[in-house]
C-alpha cells in the first residue's frame, strides 16, 4: 500500500510539474505582431497660397520634390530619405521604400533645384562630370584648394572637399579626384 501511495504521489507531482512547464513555455512563445495601420498625415496649411503649393497629401511642395529629384539623381538616397521624412512626417521604412522607387519628376520648376539643406551643394550632375567641367563649376577658391590637396597627395581630403561642395557621391568624387588634372596646382 505504501508503494501505491508513492507512485500516485510521484504521478501527481509529475503532472503538476508538466502543467507548470506548459504554462511557462506558452508564456515564452513569441506572439504574432499586431498589424500596423497606416494613417497618412495630411498637411495642414494656414493659407490658400500655402495649400496651392502642396502637390499631394504628403505635404511635399514643388521645391522639396525638386530637391529630392536632385538628391536621387546624384545618388544621395540617405539625404533624400531624410528630406522626405522631414517634409512628409513618414516613418523611416516608408520613406526609404518611397525613395527607392522614386522617379525623377519632370514637372518640378527648374528654380527649385537649389539645395535647401544645410550643406553647401551645387547642381553638378554626375552623368557628364569630368574633372575639368566640375572644376569650372566650382568657386575659384574651392578649385584652388582641391588643386593644392591633389598636388600635395592628400586625395582623401580632396575627395571630402569635392563632396562637400558638389553633393556628389563618394565613388563619383573619388573617380574625379583620381583623374584630376595636376596642371592647375598653384
Amino acid at each position: 500500500m505504501d508503494a501505491v501511495l508513492w507512485i500516485i504521489a510521484i504521478v501527481v507531482g509529475l503532472i503538476v510539474v508538466v502543467a507548470i512547464l506548459a504554462v511557462a513555455v506558452r508564456g515564452m512563445r513569441p506572439k504574432l505582431p499586431e498589424p500596423q495601420v497606416f494613417t497618412p498625415t495630411t498637411a495642414t496649411s494656414h493659407s490658400a497660397a500655402a495649400s496651392s503649393a502642396t502637390t499631394s497629401a504628403s505635404g511635399l511642395t514643388p521645391d522639396v520634390i525638386a530637391e529630392i529629384d536632385r538628391l536621387v539623381a546624384a545618388g544621395q538616397k540617405i539625404h533624400a530619405i531624410k528630406l522626405y521624412r522631414d517634409h512628409s512626417g513618414t516613418g523611416l521604412k516608408e520613406a526609404k521604400d518611397r525613395i527607392d522607387h522614386w522617379s525623377v519628376s519632370t514637372t518640378a520648376p527648374h528654380t527649385a533645384a537649389v539645395s535647401n539643406t544645410t550643406a553647401t551643394h551645387s547642381a553638378i550632375t554626375p552623368t557628364a562630370a569630368t574633372p575639368s567641367s566640375v572644376r569650372a563649376q566650382l568657386p575659384a577658391s574651392v578649385a584652388s584648394d582641391i588643386d593644392k590637396l591633389v598636388a600635395g597627395g592628400a586625395k582623401i581630403a580632396a575627395i571630402k572637399a569635392l563632396r562637400e561642395h558638389t553633393g556628389l557621391g563618394l565613388k563619383e568624387s573619388k573617380d574625379l579626384i583620381e583623374a584630376w588634372p595636376h596642371t592647375h596646382a598653384s
